[in-house]
Parts: structure tokens; sequence; C-alpha cells
């Protein structure tokens, strides 16, 4: 019987890409774009030092000591070294969440070098100052590296920013890999595959489509067909194949990639780790317990506190709205499931017509309370005004109350009806190893125009790579989300 890795044939039409005389074109641009990150970054650093000394009251600029001058015009150079140390300026290697921790990372630490470089002078930078500056130098940063990932989602779309692609493997999980990258905005162009491992004698490899040559021609096929990256699944080829595409790609000058064969996981959690000659992936376990659970609670306090504080005008305007244009009362509640199946009364800006005692419901039909993350799309019963408070979720905010009784996290999976939960414990109990969110990851990722099988499979992204970073990175992506409107009803 022959190794499946070298008998699958995938499936995949010769994939030769058009522009030959352009190649070498998306890792240029790459390049631009990471000078150009340095280039804004250095002026994120002067626009935040500018803007806490206009705000944080200090002195002018010339009657400085000679210590606090020389740190504040080294501040551009300290800020580009910094994120230079933290992998920041290759773009086409980070992920957004990935991304959006190492720059809290680079910030904060750039922030702490430049208050000792300033310690032991006659002035030391007060404390209303430095916060100023991290948190301008945060908002700013992170401003600035969110425009810089659309214009990269732009040039992706339009084939400027994609990677001409060798698949190094021939089995099942290569062609998968190879319907992956074909998908618009990925940034990969798949060129053909490698056939690793040798191939079976009774079947010559002019006989399978897609594959352009075997792994001893590696060399050749990336100069005759201008790869810029070699993508290697790693179930379809052995360590030494591994090994000898990663000397071709170090030699050539190309980008390299080896997919994992494991579940969803944020790269934070990886570690590489040697056990003798073969190398581990080490995977850091969560578990929201001790600890962790008390600064997630904390952080929740924290936040809601503010969101609360910041968003009472629209709890005054949302109450008078919905009491003025319907009878009933302002909030609705409801029994939800939370952490551990606990039910709680989750509560909410009433959208809907109050239906009076006997009154038949013209929903009853439509509604199917046993089918897990049910929602009726055009509901007749909701209101002028609860229509506009669901489009921008300002419906949601009474659930700051649940956070801060401890019945709801701000971020989480959302918490679905007892009725929905009780019909689907063995498929719906797993969500309930967290605390349910007022946000969360499928919030930003959809919202209800995601099937069920994708709402789930988010929520369960969320509790296997939960960190407070992740957390910070799903509430701000929510205000996105929420301005955008898409699914929201």
């Amino acid at each position: 019987m022959l190794d499946e890795r070298t008998t699958a044939t995938p499936d995949l039409l010769t994939l030769e890409a058009p522009g030959l005389e352009h190649a070498g074109a998306a890792r240029r641009r790459y390049q631009r774009i990471g000078l150009g990150m340095m280039v804004s970054d250095a002026l994120c650093a002067c626009a935040a030092l500018l803007l806490a000394y206009q705000l944080g009251g200090l002195r002018s600029i010339w009657s400085m000591s000679l210590v606090e001058r020389v740190a504040l015009l080294l501040a551009p150079l300290l800020w580009v070294g910094l994120f230079q140390a933290f992998s920041l300026y290759a773009p086409q290697r980070l992920a957004a969440a990935e991304e959006f921790r190492r720059v809290i990372g680079a910030t904060s630490l750039g922030t702490v070098l430049l208050v000792l470089l300033t310690y032991r002078s006659d002035h030391p930078l007060p404390p209303t100052w430095v916060a100023l500056a991290w948190f301008g130098a945060l908002f700013i940063e992170l401003a600035t590296r969110r425009a810089w990932r659309w214009h990269q989602h732009r040039m992706k779309l339009d084939g400027r920013l994609a990677l001409r692609t060798l698949i190094v493997g021939a089995n099942r999980d290569a062609a998968k890999l190879a319907a992956s990258l074909r998908q618009p905005g990925s940034g990969f162009i798949p060129i053909g595959y490698v056939l690793a491992g040798g191939r079976p004698a009774d079947e010559p490899a002019d006989s399978r489509q897609g594959v352009l040559g075997e792994l001893g021609q590696l060399r050749r096929l990336v100069r005759e067909k201008a790869a810029d990256c070699l993508f290697i699944t790693s179930t379809g080829v052995s360590a030494e194949d591994i090994g000898e595409a990663a000397q071709v790609a170090r030699q050539e000058g190309v980008e390299i990639r080896l997919s994992a064969n494991i579940a969803e996981t944020l790269t934070s959690r990886l570690a590489l780790q040697q056990v003798g000659p073969v190398i581990a992936l080490s995977l850091r376990p969560v578990r929201l317990a001790g600890p962790q659970a008390a600064g997630k609670r904390a952080f929740d306090l924290v936040a809601a506190t503010a969101a609360l504080l910041l968003t009472l005008p629209l709890w005054l305007g949302a109450a008078l709205a919905v009491r003025l244009s319907s009878p009933g009362p302002v909030l609705f509640h409801q029994e939800r499931v939370t952490k551990g199946g606990r039910r709680f009364r989750m509560h909410k800006f009433r959208t809907m017509r109050d239906r009076p005692p006997g009154t038949p419901d013209e929903t009853a039909e439509l509604m199917d309370p046993s089918s897990p993350f049910f929602k009726l799309g055009n509901d007749p019963r909701i209101t002028t005004v609860g229509r506009y408070l669901r489009r921008f979720s300002i419906d949601e905010l009474p659930q700051l109350l649940n956070i801060f009784k401890g019945e709801m996290s701000l971020v989480g999976p959302r918490p679905l009806p007892a009725e929905q939960v009780a019909a689907n414990r063995e498929l719906l109990g797993p969500r309930h190893e967290v605390p349910a969110g007022m946000t969360g990851w499928w919030q930003i990722n959809g919202r209800s125009e995601v099937t069920p099988e994708e709402a789930l499979h988010l929520d369960q992204f969320y509790i296997e790579n939960w960190s407070l970073t992740l957390d910070l990175y799903v509430v701000l992506k929510t205000f996105g989300a929420v301005l955008r409107r898409e699914g929201a009803y």
C-alpha cells in the first residue's frame, strides 16, 4: 500500500499566476510598508510627547535640562528600535491580535525606558506626564497600525500583496491549504505543488494536476516560477524534507511557512521546545481560575465603570425614547445562562412592543426556542425606537449592571436563553467554561450573520486563547463592529 502523502491527488488546477515579470513585487512592497511603519512610529512617538507636554503642564522645552532634551530627541529612535526588537516591521508574518499585543508591550517598555533616561536629572518627569505620554502613544500607535492594516488588506484584495507560493507536499491537507490560499485577501497565490518524499513508480508526476516537480527540483522551481514563498504541508513531508525546503528558502531569499495541524491558536500561546532531536510546540495552557480570574474580574469592573460613566447620557436618552414610543417597562429581562450553567436575569432596554396578557403572539409559529443561536431577523414586534437601539447596540448597555453583579463579563461567549441551552446541553455546554460576555469573539467576526456552527467555533477559540490582551483587543474591535452595524438586528 502506498503512503497517502505521496498518492493523494490534490484538488488543484494548474495555478500558474500571470505576471512573471513582476516577480518579487509583493516582497518589495512589504519592505516598503515596513519602512513606512518605521517613519510613522517615529512620528507617533513625537506626537505623543508633544501631546503630553501640552496637556501635562510642563515648562518650555527650552528650559529643560540637557538630559531631558537628549531623552526627548532620542525618543523616536528608541521607539523604532524597540518596535524592531518586537518584530513589528514584518507585517506579512503578524496576525492582527498578535500585532496588537506586541504594540502594547513595545509602547509600555518604551515609556519606561524614557522615564529611566530622565530619572537622574534635576527635573524627573512627573507621573501625570508619563501617563499622558503612554496613553497618547498607545492610542496613536494603535490607530496608525489599524490604518496600515486596512491599507494592506486593500492591497491583498487587488493582488498587489499576494505572494506567489509553492506548496511543498501533495496530499489532501495540501489541497485544503491551496483552497484556503486561493481565498480573496489571503495574501498568497498558490502556483503549484512540489512532491516530497519521492513519487510512486506507477504514477508519473505528469499525471498529477498542479504538481510541478519533486523536492530535489525545488531550487530550480523557485527560480523558474518566481516564487515568493514556500508553504510546507506538515502532514505531507518528513523532518528531512522540511530541513531541505528551509535551506532552499534561506539561500533563495524567499518566505517560508509551515502549516501546523492543530486547532486555531494565538501565537502568544506557542513556544518551540527541543526534546532531544525533536522540535515540539509547547502550548501554554489557559484556564480562567485563580489569579487569571481575579485579573479578568478587575478588568471588568474598571472597564464597566468607565463605560457606565461615558454612556450615562445614552442611558437617559434611550430610557426616555422607550417610555415615550410605546407602553410598557423601560427594561426587558430574560433568563440566560452563564459560567457553569448558572442561570441569571439579563437586562436590556426594551426594543419590542409589550404584549398584554392573553394577547396571541403573532410570531409564535416563526419562533424556534430550541434552536441554538436562533434569532428572528425581521421581527414584526420590534418598535421603531427599538430598531435604532439594536442597530447601534444601545439596548445592550443595561448588561453593565450584570457585569457589576458578577453574572457576566465584559468579554466572553454571548449568553443564550435558558430554553436554547436546556434543549442543547451537550452542544452548548462547553461555552459555559467561562462567564458569558457583553461582547465576544464572534461579535467582532460577523455577529448575527455567522452560522451556529461558526459561532460555536469562534466561542471555542476565545475560551482556548483567553488573555487580558485579547479581551482588550475584542473591546476595541467592538466599537468598529458597532459602527459598521454588521449583523445587528
